[in-house]
């Protein structure tokens, strides 16, 4: 009997090792998916390379690590770099000073051959929460700017293929900026977004949640969401075990709905507690190409 509690806590310390520290701190995986939409026409593929929820902070994600993600994320030779939000860590278990303009000067060499774009997060406001309630500018924000990196704030861009074709990049700003739940009131407004959608091309969205997938117009082919880190622990299959709200609905992978498909990244770091278990780190790839590509 002696034998096997001895055994039983050796395993769970080494459990709580891997899932405190090595699975965070040191894997990094590339997940990819393949999204062949009959709008997308002859368009050429369309690399998309993520990277969501970096929550950087010392010691499982310090600035050398953001450098080494952002290298490994190059090297997949990205069409379109696109950046999620979220650049600090969630949680109170780090040291060291860094700052989000920091990270965000470590994070400006993920380039695409089309651009680099991102939204914002829930926690780039909950920790500037006095920017919050005024509405004014946050450090994220400030830091992007300040780094040449382009943010889309219910704004859209037009992007011209290397054929002349083209598509829209559309982001929103946070929905999440105040409260935890999806029935906050957001800064988000999908509407003013597509207004500056002018032709009928086909549309990228970036939405850092998930939640308003059900409401995305048929012309947003592909959504692109993280928030979740896709529950942080999951054991087998089943279900995360650390959703941000009770009533979340969509928490990883892909979703298709009526012709549209969002994915939702597994993210790089972790919320309030800084654990993964069989939710690795990762940097999400999209290709999406037309239905004979």
């Amino acid at each position: 009997m002696g034998y096997l509690i001895s055994f039983g806590l050796g395993a769970l310390l080494l459990a709580l090792f891997y899932a405190f520290w090595i699975e965070p701190a040191w894997r990094l995986r590339v997940k990819r998916y393949e999204l062949r939409h009959p709008e997308w026409g002859n368009r050429p593929p369309l690399k998309i390379v993520i990277i969501s929820d970096l929550h950087a902070g010392a010691p499982q994600i310090p600035l050398s690590r953001v450098r080494r993600i952002v290298r490994k994320a190059n090297a997949l030779s990205p069409d379109l770099a696109v950046v999620l939000g979220d650049f600090y860590a969630a949680h109170r278990f780090t040291w060291g000073k860094m700052s989000k303009h920091d990270i965000i000067g470590a994070l400006k060499p993920f380039k695409g051959k089309y651009g680099t774009f991102s939204v914002l997060g829930n926690h780039d406001w909950w920790q500037d929460m006095e920017a919050a309630k005024a509405h004014t500018p946050c450090e994220a924000q400030i830091a992007l700017r300040d780094h040449d990196m382009p943010l889309l704030d219910n704004e859209a861009e037009k992007v011209v293929l290397d054929d002349g074709q083209t598509f829209w990049i559309v982001g929103l700003a946070d929905q999440r900026p105040l409260d935890e739940g999806p029935e906050g009131e957001g800064f988000d407004d999908l509407e003013q977004a597509m207004r500056h959608v002018t032709d009928d091309s086909p549309c990228v969205l970036l939405a850092h949640e998930p939640d308003l997938f059900p409401h995305v117009p048929a012309n947003c082919i592909l959504t692109l969401s993280g928030h979740t880190h896709g529950g942080q622990i999951r054991i087998g299959n089943r279900s995360p075990v650390i959703m941000a709200a009770e009533n979340e609905v969509f928490s990883y992978g892909r979703y298709d709905a009526d012709g549209r498909v969002m994915i939702v990244s597994g993210g790089i770091g972790c919320s309030e507690l800084p654990v993964r278990f069989n939710m690795p780190p990762e940097i999400t790839v999209v290709t999406l190409c037309g239905p004979e590509s």
